[in-house]
């Protein structure tokens, strides 16, 4: 199967909040209306909500409570509450009934929080790089969602040892990246976005090189390694020499900002 035909097969989209998808295809424009957005905000109960709880949360909060989207827009300024809306938009997505949406959500989170703290230790925006993380695997969720058969022989084949990429390509012929890419095409995302999503599993070998792409991959290691255990001085000397070169990235900055960005991660009550 092509990943044209798969979604040709499989038409009906995952949901996503109008104000989400309006802000992933302008994630390179700065000159939005603050009053504007948090009205829209504020219109969207669901999200509105989402987005004042993650304000207040240790990923984001400031010395004082945020009470209201005014208020959230207004400090925080936009590319902050851009961030805020994506994760709280994307926390609000569903896609079938066996598909671990919490374990999803926070794989994405913990992705787009160490993607923003290896970000602020080079030139990157760490903004723009948490919202690229938090996208990165929204081709999970069209995978869970359009094809769920498909999806329960790829859990077959991650139980028997294989990666998850692996079993993707041998069950579908292609993978989440590609799927994530292809499904921000069909949402209008931003270029931007579509090449960080695109290119985040081999983010070196392509004719053009996304900064974004690269946290995301970097990232994600960093996840694997300390999941299995690896302390934090060791897993930066680690990290992969090119993309920490590309980068221009200081290994020992970088262990500190993702110190802080665990302990913001564990203290969020999401």
């Amino acid at each position: 199967m092509t990943i044209d035909k798969f979604f040709q097969q499989n038409k009906k989209l995952p949901v996503m909040p109008e104000v989400m998808q309006e802000l992933l295809g302008s994630i390179d424009q700065e000159g939005v209306d603050l009053a504007t957005l948090g009205g829209k905000i504020a219109r969207d109960q669901s999200l509105g909500a989402n987005v004042l709880r993650m304000a207040n949360s240790a990923a984001f909060r400031g010395r004082s409570e945020i009470v209201s989207i005014e208020a959230a827009v207004i400090r925080l300024g936009f590319q902050r509450v851009r961030s805020l809306v994506v994760a709280a938009g994307l926390n609000g997505m569903t896609a079938g009934t066996h598909f671990d949406h919490q374990q999803f959500w926070l794989q994405a989170f913990t992705v787009a929080s160490l993607s923003r703290a290896l970000a602020s230790c080079c030139s990157a925006d760490p903004e723009v790089a948490f919202t690229c993380g938090m996208m990165h695997n929204i081709g999970e969720l069209m995978i869970a969602s359009a094809a769920p058969e498909e999806a329960g022989i790829i859990q077959l084949a991650l139980s028997q040892g294989q990666t998850r990429v692996e079993a993707q390509r041998e069950t579908l012929g292609f993978d989440y990246a590609q799927v994530g890419a292809e499904l921000s095409r069909r949402w209008q995302f931003s270029p931007l976005i579509i090449e960080a999503i695109g290119q985040q599993l081999s983010p070196m070998t392509g004719d053009t090189l996304s900064t974004e792409a690269v946290l995301i991959r970097l990232a994600t290691f960093s996840n694997h390694a300390l999941q299995a255990g690896l302390a934090m001085e060791v897993l930066c000397k680690n990290l992969p020499a090119n993309m920490v070169e590309t980068l221009g990235l200081n290994r020992e900055k970088a262990a500190e900002a993702l110190t802080t960005a665990l302990e913001q991660i564990e203290a969020s009550d999401f």
